[in-house]
């Protein structure tokens, strides 16, 4: 069903799972998995998120699962622009089944329905010397689900936006599809629109918004995500600000 990067052949089905991303690391280690293999779980125990968080997802409802690649070809120093391919291809999808205005990037790669999440990334990369050896991809899509733990801020589904059930299989193909199309173009060197889109679906681009920083309330605008994935904001007085994950948190209105 799937050409260059994903093969029906390559879909690793499982029940329940700690996480996939470490199923997944546990193939590599072992053995030498394909390029575009795919471990999808109907249920994980131990989800994993950004920076040791959590992913909760209601068992037989979401989609859970993760694919590995193997991306020799790319600089270590441009690993962040594989992430930006990754978030389009979710918001590709997205766009097709709702608002394509309300389908944004929240810095660096959580997937909004508007002020709500639908999904979340992990990317984990095996680096050595000068060459980008592994790539593990782990994506949490909130499909079916209608009621979520109070400890998540603020989830949404797409059967929350839409008020339809979806086939769990049916989507993850169709996902799939998409981001194929943006790590395609990211291997033929299509740089340029992958930047441009990433910006242009980022929540809150070239918006005022209020924000938590170095010990401080700001309020400042996202200018642009430098080549390493830094957040470049400029406030009201004038100042820019160069920050990683975890050094800035967005404050709700």
């Amino acid at each position: 069903m799937f050409i260059s990067l994903f093969s029906e052949n390559h879909i690793i089905r499982l029940k329940s799972i700690t996480s996939t991303n470490d199923y997944a690391s546990g193939l590599v280690k072992s053995n030498n998995p394909a390029e575009g293999t795919v471990i999808w779980a109907n249920s994980q125990t131990a989800g994993k998120g950004q920076k040791g968080n959590s992913w909760e997802s209601e068992a037989d409802k979401n989609l859970t699962f993760s694919f590995i690649l193997h991306p020799v070809l790319i600089n270590p120093s441009e690993q962040f622009l594989l992430n930006k391919a990754i978030s389009l291809g979710i918001t590709d999808y997205l766009k097709t089944k709702i608002n394509t205005l309300a389908v944004k990037i929240k810095w660096p790669n959580d997937i909004y329905a508007g002020e709500k999440k639908i999904a979340g990334i992990l990317i984990e990369n095996e680096i050595l010397g000068n060459t980008l050896e592994t790539a593990i991809v782990g994506i949490g899509l909130n499909i079916n689900q209608l009621k979520f733990s109070d400890k998540i801020p603020n989830p949404t589904s797409l059967a929350l936006i839409t008020g339809m059930e979806s086939d769990l299989q049916h989507v993850l193909f169709q996902v799939l599809y998409k981001i194929q199309d943006r790590i395609i173009n990211f291997y033929n060197n299509d740089i340029e629109s992958i930047n441009d889109d990433y910006l242009n679906d980022l929540l809150y681009f070239k918006i005022y918004k209020k924000y938590y920083y170095n010990n401080r309330e700001i309020e400042a605008m996202i200018m642009d995500v430098s080549e390493f994935g830094e957040l470049i904001l400029r406030t009201k007085e004038e100042e820019v600000i160069k920050c990683s994950f975890k050094e800035i948190v967005f404050l709700h209105s």
